[in-house]
């Protein structure tokens, strides 16, 4: 699903000082494969080792929207929302709306996706029982789904000689994964955002919901990974049909070789100050998280910054 830059009619707007004005809403947009499911497959943008994943719950907090660069100016609309981009309407969701801002590029975009706290706003899509279940366990997704393969098997930490029958696994998973994601820039290469005269010009945050099946941790095309969820149905450590947090943080380094076998680590986002390497598989979902913050649809945007400073 891809978003493009579009602009409202609106009124148009100078400010006091005679200078142009108009206005930028940021919303949020779901990318199709949390709405609609990944199949399996061969090629782009499909499970490639026989399992097809469907989503039943993709909450996300998500905020702290700022945008910068417009000569001295600094928008920022704080806080954050809870939200089920599984229910996502199909024309996403308002976050934010900047009214009066300097006419022109805005080249610095920022927003994050934050640990939810009880002072979030509780989308109606999301139930008071999930909300509270996040905030409790400081979340920032709560991902609950299942993954479906006709021929498909578990094979425990990944270990060939462990593998029985498992043709449907599900997931359920509240994860701390609080990134804060920008400067951003569309799949074009235009940074940030223009903002015209006279009109509400929208700019959408799109979070894919693919990542945690990538082989690597691509920045730039994604067409250089595969999409492989074999390492989820493995990760089903009690063989109780379901993979948890405790399953995951079951499998520690001396594991995790052989559960992502082929699988390229290098360029992670570090989860842990602490201890920057991927030492779980809980871990490794955790940084595959945090990377799914994109713009405009297809559009890139820095991880934590990446070193990039700004107030």
């Amino acid at each position: 699903m891809i978003f493009t830059l579009s602009t409202l009619a609106g009124l148009a707007a100078c400010g006091d000082d005679g200078l142009s004005t108009g206005a930028l809403q940021a919303q949020l947009a779901a990318e199709e494969t949390i709405t609609d499911g990944i199949p399996a497959g061969e090629g782009d943008d499909v499970i490639v080792d026989g399992w097809s994943v469907t989503f039943d719950k993709y909450v996300v907090a998500i905020g702290d929207i700022e945008v910068e660069g417009g000569g001295d100016g600094h928008f920022h609309a704080e806080g954050a929302t809870v939200v089920d981009l599984a229910q996502l309407p199909e024309g996403g969701l308002p976050l934010a709306t900047f009214e009066d801002m300097p006419t022109g590029l805005w080249p610095e975009v920022f927003y994050s996706t934050p640990a939810a706290t009880a002072e979030a706003t509780r989308d109606a899509s999301v139930s008071q029982t999930d909300f509270d279940r996040m905030v409790a366990g400081g979340c920032t997704y709560l991902i609950v789904g299942t993954i479906t393969n006709p021929s498909g098997q578990r094979c425990i930490r990944g270990d060939d000689t462990m593998c029985t029958s498992a043709t449907e696994i599900d997931f359920d998973l509240c994860v701390p994964a609080p990134t804060v994601f920008g400067p951003c820039e569309s799949d074009t290469g235009i940074e940030g955002v223009v903002v015209a005269e006279g009109t509400t010009t929208a700019v959408t945050f799109t979070i894919h919901g693919d990542h945690l099946f990538f082989n690597g941790f691509p920045m730039g095309a994604e067409a250089v990974v595969e999409r492989r969820a074999q390492w989820l149905a493995d990760s089903d450590v009690d063989a109780d049909g379901t993979v948890t947090q405790s399953d995951l943080e079951s499998i520690g380094a001396s594991d995790l070789g052989q559960l992502l076998a082929g699988y390229e680590l290098g360029g992670a986002p570090v989860v842990d100050a602490s201890s920057p390497s991927i030492d779980t598989a809980w871990e490794y979902l955790q940084a595959q998280l945090k990377t799914q913050g994109h713009f405009q649809g297809e559009g890139e945007c820095l991880w934590d910054g990446m070193g990039h400073e700004h107030e």
